[in-house]
């Protein structure tokens, strides 16, 4: 069995960066939940169509306002732990001093596009909210709550990226583990 063990990197020597890790560590075990919820909700689901002729009513609604939760909600986990995945087709042959003003640049144009997206999104929600728009269907589902969740997730990613912007300029300290810094071959 793989068992995944939370780390404490984002946790760092101040209260505003260790109260944001416990914030992403939840988010992250929370959209952990939700992945089983959804594997749940299909199952059933399919189970009922196929045998009772009586599927879960909204089932495709509700998957579908899942997806944020489970997408969005550890982004900032990630991004704390500079966990994305790195293309280093034309880096990887520069002088090392280049990586952390690449890193900086990087860290800016995702703050740019992302923030430019969560404001997009929260004016999709005040609008939804105002007018009170709903899905089609059995339940009634309002559309809100889902893409609240991304707002909530996208606000929690760009204080991230700009804690690592700060990091990357040399305005904020950088916590250096010493299982980071060890040899992994000895």
């Amino acid at each position: 069995m793989v068992r995944y063990k939370f780390d404490d990197r984002s946790a760092g020597q101040n209260p505003v960066e260790r109260f944001l890790g416990g914030i992403e560590r939840a988010f992250l075990r929370f959209s952990m939940l939700s992945i089983i919820i959804l594997l749940a909700l299909i199952c059933l689901s399919v189970v009922g169509r196929t045998f009772f002729n009586l599927p879960i009513p909204d089932d495709v609604v509700l998957a579908e306002n899942m997806m944020p939760i489970i997408v969005a909600l550890p982004f900032a986990y990630a991004t704390a732990r500079r966990g994305h995945i790195e293309v280093e087709v034309f880096t990887s042959w520069l002088p090392e001093r280049f990586f952390q003003p690449l890193n900086a640049f990087a860290h800016l144009i995702a703050l740019i596009i992302f923030s430019t997206i969560l404001w997009c999104v929260w004016i999709g929600v005040l609008k939804d909210w105002n007018s009170g728009q709903y899905y089609e269907g059995e339940l009634y589902l309002p559309v809100w709550p889902a893409k609240l969740v991304f707002v909530i997730a996208l606000a929690l990613f760009c204080i991230r990226l700009l804690l690592n912007l700060l990091e990357d300029l040399g305005l904020k300290t950088r916590i250096i583990h010493a299982d980071a810094t060890a040899d992994p071959l000895s």
